[in-house]
């Protein structure tokens, strides 16, 4: 409890502050009493000494030693009898106790004696202390309740202003704005700036804290009292405003209990967005590995993860440049050692938010060690070039926002959902290039345009029409047999048209190859020489890949 509630109960009736009226806000937590002249051995913070002043009559000199270094161990005061031994405190310690705003209290009026004084004093901090403790645990029921009730974090913001009559803003780790209560927009952006720059250029982040904002314009809320939100890691900071320099004990109480639950309610919202993640991330996952087989099917599994059908696609891709990824986060969280658990979260989160405000809009999953984004693209706005130098912009910015060294890889555009895989593999491939010039903190494309390329342009449904145009006469073969006799289809153009070269790579004798050529000019009706039939056939090798990426046909 704060000394000016203790001196003010019935314990100390015609008590006299003598000097440092200004520090009546000290904490008391224990008083002792004591009149040997080596006292300060035995005091502790926020203890209030209770003594007849005799160590003073015997030696003058002692009590601004004892003043001095009870300042420094940051005790509540000094109550003293003075009348017992006839003690005068002297002008030059008035004055200095001022000065400290440390307060020496007359008690020799009160009706107790010192040893009364103490049990009285003791009972009455005990007493207090429970009390705080009912209020606490009754402060903490009421906003539990409110989260049980399905509250929002912006609920219990408003409740808790209301009951400390007080404004309320809820900042995330980055210093932006999650929720405030009692604050104008103008006022809230003033504020949220200059509470931004205090905790950029002072150590205040750590643990609750109290400081004051020099504006004049907000004299009413010039003194903020601060309390970190805590899950595993920062989530963001918690601050009244107010008027008072040393608002009460419950004020800081209920704030407490606030930052408990917001916590809480913030390690639930995690644990769902981590669940959402992992959804997320293994949907993506499959449908780059080629588990989908239809679009509908793809669109259907993907409708709660935000993709839309009659878009194209491109996929970018991120990761950590090698030196940077033993390294800890920047200036801001770099004295959070939690944060070294979820390091590759937080970086997530940093991404994220840097790429927001980006020409296409995209979403970010991960997969290995990549941070994959998927961008929706209206083929007649896509502009290569200009995403690159945003991208440019944005690797720049981590590194100096928040030390995050990262390079993007660039895939090619795709028209058709099932093709997102192709654009991702493509980033990949961007990125090792990258790499493989020693490069750091790069955007590379991939530069490829080949004949897949092409085909990607293409509706999938037109592509899988020619192929099974190209091949519909060998549906009459025996599966085994059609199979056969494509393979050496393709081994024969592969190799120009080569049958000794044909027969080496199909471990067969030349006559069995030219066995087979004929019997498939014979199925066709086709010269399989001929320019134009060999174009198609190679053409129809070559979109297979595409439209049964695990083989079959």
């Amino acid at each position: 409890m704060n000394l000016d509630e203790l001196i003010r109960s019935d314990i100390y009736d015609g008590s006299q502050i003598l000097a440092g009226a200004e520090g009546l806000s000290r904490q008391v937590e224990t008083v002792n009493i004591m009149d040997a002249p080596d006292i300060i051995h035995f005091l502790k913070p926020n203890e209030l000494l209770l003594t007849n002043g005799f160590f003073v009559k015997a030696a003058p000199d002692t009590l601004p030693r004892l003043m001095m270094d009870m300042q420094q161990l940051n005790c509540s005061g000094i109550a003293i009898k003075t009348k017992r031994f006839g003690i005068t405190i002297p002008d030059d310690v008035i004055a200095e106790a001022d000065r400290l705003h440390f307060p020496i209290i007359e008690i020799s009026e009160s009706k107790f004696s010192l040893g009364e004084i103490l049990q009285r004093s003791t009972s009455l901090i005990l007493d207090n202390k429970n009390e705080e403790l009912q209020y606490a645990l009754h402060i903490h029921k009421r906003f539990c309740d409110m989260s049980m009730q399905g509250k929002s974090i912006a609920d219990i913001v408003a409740a808790l202003s209301k009951l400390l009559s007080s404004p309320i803003v809820l900042l995330n780790d980055k210093r932006q704005l999650i929720t405030s209560s009692k604050l104008s927009p103008s006022q809230l952006e003033e504020l949220t700036g200059m509470i931004a720059s205090a905790l950029d250029s002072t150590h205040l982040a750590g643990a609750s804290s109290t400081f004051c904002l020099i504006e004049t314009r907000f004299r009413h809320y010039s003194h903020v009292l601060l309390y970190p939100v805590h899950t595993y890691r920062l989530e963001g900071y918690l601050l009244s405003f107010h008027g008072s320099p040393s608002p009460s004990s419950r004020y800081g109480l209920t704030m407490e209990q606030a930052v408990n639950v917001i916590g809480m309610e913030l390690t639930k919202a995690q644990a769902v967005k981590e669940r959402s993640r992992r959804y997320k991330n293994e949907f993506f996952s499959d449908l780059i590995e080629g588990y989908y087989s239809t679009e509908a099917e793809v669109f259907h599994s993907g409708k709660k993860f935000g993709l839309i059908p009659n878009v194209n696609w491109a996929v970018a891709a991120a990761r950590m440049d090698e030196h940077d990824r033993t390294r800890s986060l920047h200036k801001r969280s770099s004295n959070l050692n939690e944060l070294s658990i979820s390091e590759r979260d937080v970086q997530y989160e940093f991404i994220k938010w840097q790429l927001r405000g980006l020409r296409y809009p995209f979403k970010m999953f991960t997969k290995n060690d990549n941070f994959a984004i998927l961008l929706a693209v209206d083929e007649m706005t896509w502009d290569e070039p200009l995403l690159i130098d945003e991208l440019r912009a944005r690797v720049d910015a981590l590194f100096n926002d928040a030390g995050i060294s990262i390079s993007f890889g660039i895939g090619n555009l795709v028209t058709s959902v099932l093709d997102i895989g192709l654009s991702y593999n493509e980033a990949v491939k961007a990125l090792q290039y990258g790499y493989q010039m020693n490069m750091n903190r790069f955007v590379e494309s991939f530069q490829s345009k080949d004949t897949a390329y092409l085909f990607r342009l293409l509706p999938q449904d037109e592509l899988r029409q020619f192929y099974e145009d190209t091949l519909r006469s060998f549906h009459q073969v025996d599966p085994q047999e059609r199979e056969e006799l494509l393979r050496t289809l393709r081994v024969f153009y592969d190799t120009q048209c080569q049958l000794v070269e044909t027969s080496k790579q199909l471990y067969v004798h030349r006559n069995t190859v030219v066995y087979r050529l004929d019997k498939c000019e014979k199925i066709t009706g086709l010269r399989l020489k001929d320019t134009s039939t060999s174009l198609r056939f190679r053409m129809a090798f070559a979109i297979e890949s595409m439209i049964f990426p695990h083989g079959g046909s």
